[in-house]
């Protein structure tokens, strides 16, 4: 089986330029718990996930003030202070296409802990759709 098989063909994306108040607008508005970022020709540069927004709460007060910081917890310091898609969003975007085997994209999703999966056109690059864990599950059916 493959995403194509069980992918959405909404696909809910902002452009780089996205103010963080258009991202949570969105998130709420369609009820989802990601964003795909896309470029100027709609092919996905990063995603922007609650977890994501979050940070600019959690700010400097989740671990405390360390003197010798993780590079990761700079990326977090760094997303935090962003105002902008294009400064908040996990980049690159972790994508797959609508011919990638379910158990790739199950793979993927797995292995970097993530929820959904944009879908991009394999000849384009452009963004076509989504695939969420949820719509995996459907190969149990």
């Amino acid at each position: 089986m493959q995403v194509k098989d069980v992918m959405g063909t909404v696909a809910i994306a902002v452009r780089q330029n996205a103010s963080f108040a258009e991202l949570v607008a969105t998130m709420r508005r369609f009820k989802v718990g990601a964003v795909a970022v896309i470029d100027a020709d709609r092919r996905p540069v990063g995603v922007v996930s609650e977890d994501d927004l979050l940070l600019k709460e959690i700010g400097d007060h989740r671990h405390g003030a360390a003197l010798l910081q993780s590079r990761k917890r700079r990326e977090e310091q760094h997303k935090a202070a962003g105002a902008f898609a294009g400064q908040i969003m996990t980049s690159p975007a972790i994508t797959v296409t609508a011919g990638t085997p379910v158990r790739e994209a199950a793979r993927l999703m797995h292995a970097h802990r993530i929820k959904q999966l944009p879908v991009i056109d394999a000849m384009t690059g452009k963004i076509v759709g989504t695939v969420h864990q949820g719509d995996l599950l459907k190969i149990f059916q």
